[in-house]
């Protein structure tokens, strides 16, 4: 792969583009209590395959496009995963996944082998009732699915949403993940696609919980992008916070489209009622149309909370 290509997608705040977060599908095998669904609240359809992808990758490289995110849904629902990142991976400097990790124990390889370059397994707690209640689903296929991603040697990140019910987890969870070698997102509840009596009953301020994860820190900085604050605990592990409500620090790092499963461009989480279709430019392979369709999303995207 050649140099990373610089940015030439600006919206009109001054955010460059550099990545897209893709929605390869709605399907998903676990029922989480506080899923937001990508901001996708409409029926898609998996319109997209493998070639598809990897087209959309090449055109977007010529725009200084090159990360991509895949999530769904669960994106392990769909038998030709491998095949999506294998034809990313022909023109971006990096694929990751994020996955609620439950099918993993049978795809981590095959996944390693396409060249995915990061993975983020959704570990909400570690005790099998407050899982079972969080995710409606089984703790230990996602145990074992993170088991055979780390000896398939994927670079494997924890996603774990803060709430009341797993709070006083989190002391245990930075000795696991540092026991593990992998580094932990701690992610804020939002209301988005929750419903509202469990935001209420399970929201909690990341703010309540900084203080134990700065006191375990060495080191603090800021990532580029989103500005998301990440400590580094002594033994390398990070722990980075991400705060996406009421966040305009967050929204002034932004630097990425959205990508829906039918093949809509999507500027921002928060606003489904702005969508560019680039369904018809990938599939008939026109970059010219394509090129345009990422160029037109890019001038609709602003900050969500400024």
């Amino acid at each position: 792969m050649a140099l990373s290509p610089s940015p030439i997608l600006r919206d009109r705040s001054g955010r460059t583009v550099d990545r897209f977060r893709v929605s390869v599908t709605q399907r998903c095998n676990h029922a989480c209590i506080f899923c937001h669904r990508e901001g996708i609240f409409r029926f898609e359809e998996e319109a997209l395959d493998p070639g598809d992808y990897g087209f959309l990758a090449k055109v977007s490289r010529t725009l200084g496009i090159s990360k991509y995110k895949l999530t769904g849904g669960e994106p392990l629902v769909r038998n030709d995963i491998a095949g999506i990142v294998r034809e990313l991976k022909l023109y971006a400097d990096e694929v990751s996944l994020s996955t609620n990790g439950s099918l993993l124990k049978d795809k981590a390889r095959s996944l390693a082998d396409a060249g995915l370059d990061r993975l983020n397994v959704s570990l909400h707690s570690l005790r099998d009732e407050v899982f079972a209640y969080i995710a409606r689903a089984p703790l230990k296929p996602v145990m074992e699915g993170l088991t055979e991603a780390l000896d398939a040697g994927l670079n494997v990140k924890i996603n774990f949403v803060v709430m009341r019910s797993n709070a006083n987890e989190l002391s245990r969870l930075l000795d696991f993940a540092s026991s593990m070698g992998v580094s932990v997102n701690l992610i804020e509840l939002i209301p988005l696609g929750t419903p509202q009596h469990v935001y209420e009953r399970e929201y909690v301020s990341l703010k309540e919980v900084e203080g134990l994860v700065e006191r375990r820190a060495v080191k603090k900085y800021y990532r580029d992008f989103q500005n998301r604050p990440t400590y580094v605990l002594d033994n390398g592990t990070e722990i980075t916070l991400i705060r996406g409500y009421g966040n305009p620090y967050l929204c002034s790092g932004c630097t990425r489209l959205r990508l829906t499963p039918s093949g809509k461009i999507k500027i921002c989480i928060f606003r489904e009622d702005v969508f560019v279709d680039a369904k018809d430019a990938i599939k008939s392979r026109d970059s010219a149309a394509l090129e345009e369709a990422l160029k037109k999303a890019t001038l609709l995207r602003e900050p969500y909370f400024k």
